[in-house]
This record gives structure tokens, sequence and C-alpha cells, in this order.
């Protein structure tokens, strides 16, 4: 599986229910769609205590086909006619674990982790058990990069969000086929 995800910053005065109606008439519009394991639509909004407003849709892939014929096949065009062009970030999955409340989500965590050189990349363990109120959890990694990055979905915000972390609302989740 490949995981995708295009980060739009907006403006400190952007008015988010732009992005909220965006996501209201047409979030739908990716249901179901060819090779979709799911699409969060994230967002972040400095009124509500994060550093910036911004869009930060999310995809999770099964297949490379389903993903090529987004990007080539028109789909990927709405957001160059709304936001201009914007670097799409690609990833490997390492793990995807959702529970069967996983379509309840509402909130995610995103947490950046460095993978530091070694002389063994066994040791790296990427199996990681839902926790308490957790309803998802996908890790995804960039060899190129050396990083990866642990997504943890939410059903109600967790109680406290360190600041090395990043926390999004959930608009609409789309499920694929």
């Amino acid at each position: 599986m490949q995981a995708m995800q295009y980060k739009i910053g907006l403006p400190e005065d952007y008015d988010m229910t732009i992005i909220k109606n965006r996501v209201g008439q047409n979030g739908h519009k990716t249901d179901q769609f060819e090779d979709l394991l799911f699409k969060a639509y994230l967002v972040t909004e400095k009124a509500s205590g994060s550093l910036a407003n911004s869009y930060c849709p999310l995809y999770i892939w099964k297949q490379t086909e389903g993903m090529n014929k987004f990007i080539f096949g028109g789909f990927y065009d709405n957001i160059i006619q709304s936001f201009g062009w914007q670097q799409i970030e690609i990833g490997v999955t390492a793990l995807v674990n959702l529970s069967d409340s996983f379509p309840k989500s509402r909130y995610m965590l995103e947490t950046y982790h460095d993978i530091l050189p070694q002389v063994s990349l066994t040791r790296l363990d990427f199996n990681q058990s839902l926790g308490k109120n957790e309803v998802g959890k996908v890790i995804i990694y960039n060899p190129e990069k050396w990083k990866y990055v642990v997504l943890t979905f939410f059903e109600e915000p967790p109680a406290t969000v360190e600041s090395d972390k990043q926390l999004y609302t959930l608009l609409h989740l789309s499920l694929g086929k």
C-alpha cells in the first residue's frame, strides 16, 4: 500500500468555512474510489489552537493504479485549479491497523520520527497495537528521507498533545471499494 498527502498551507486570516463547505459538497466524490483504502480530509485551524490554517488530505491506496488514476486522470486537477501546484508526498505503509470503529474517526494525531543510520534495520519494529481511545493507526515510511510518521486516529480528541505532534480535525472520511 502507498500513502499520498499534500499539505496546503493557508493564510492566517483564511476563512476555514470555505474548506469545510468544499469538503461537505465534494467529499463524497472519493467514496468508493478505485483502489482507495481511505481518504481522510484533514484540516488544522489557527482559531482552534493550531499554529496555522491548512488543508491536508491523506490517502491510503491499496494499489498504484488508483493513485495514478487520481493524479493523472483529471481528479487532482481540482486541487491545481483551486490551490495551485502542490508537492505530493508519497510514502510506503509499514502498518495499517484499523478497528471496526475507524469510520467514526474525527481526529488524527501525526508524529514524525527519524530513522537513524544503523548497522541493521531488522530491529526497527513498526508493529503497534491500538491504544486506549484509538480507532486506527497507520505508519508510513520514506527511505529517501529516512523518516517515518505515526498517524493515530480518534473519535474524540486526545486529552493532551505534545508540542512535537500535530493534531488534525478530520472533516470527512472516504472509504474505498
